[in-house]
């Protein structure tokens, strides 16, 4: 009995985790390395809201968290699995982070300061004029490998070995 209950825990697991890779993205982490980049662009001030749109285990939320505890930050995920490691892992680590078990494209963005993102290069056709129409001006942007179609990015990071890293200001 306990196998069968085991078994199926499982598969909802995995399913979402499968669901939620074709929505947006695999589960794919930032590399750690790059964390730093992202945090140096996104240059997150006290008091100010930011999001990580796929989150996974929020590795960028619980550092961004820790550079500047003054800031309110959230990370969202869709699978099941990645948000229930990340919310453990935020936990474990008294990060203070918030988690949203949801799908990207239903979370409001008109709050936040900065955002990041690292899905797949037609997600971010498909997200972008969900951006445009709920990101408040000035809002800076992050794309981690891809750029986004149809916006010029306001600076490159670039890194010989590492992907690329677009800012972006709304």
């Amino acid at each position: 009995m306990y196998w069968q209950i085991l078994l199926v825990l499982s598969l909802i697991l995995l399913s979402s985790a499968a669901y939620a890779g074709m929505q947006g993205a695999p589960w794919v982490p930032t590399w750690k390395r790059d964390v730093k980049r992202v945090s140096k662009l996104l240059d997150l001030q006290s008091g100010e809201s930011f999001v990580e749109l796929g989150c996974g285990n929020a590795r960028v939320c619980r550092h961004l968290k820790k550079e500047q505890p003054d800031a309110h930050v959230v990370g969202v995920e869709l699978s099941v699995l990645q948000c229930g490691v990340g919310w453990l892992q935020n936990r474990l680590a008294g990060s203070g982070v918030q988690m949203k078990l949801q799908n990207a494209f239903k979370h409001n963005l008109s709050d936040y300061d900065a955002l990041y993102l690292f899905l797949m290069p037609e997600t971010y056709e498909k997200i972008r004029p969900k951006l445009e129409r709920e990101l408040k001006p000035g809002s800076r942007v992050v794309s981690y490998v891809w750029p986004i179609p149809g916006w010029e990015a306001v600076q490159i990071d670039e890194l010989e070995g590492a992907p690329k890293l677009f800012l972006y200001q709304r």
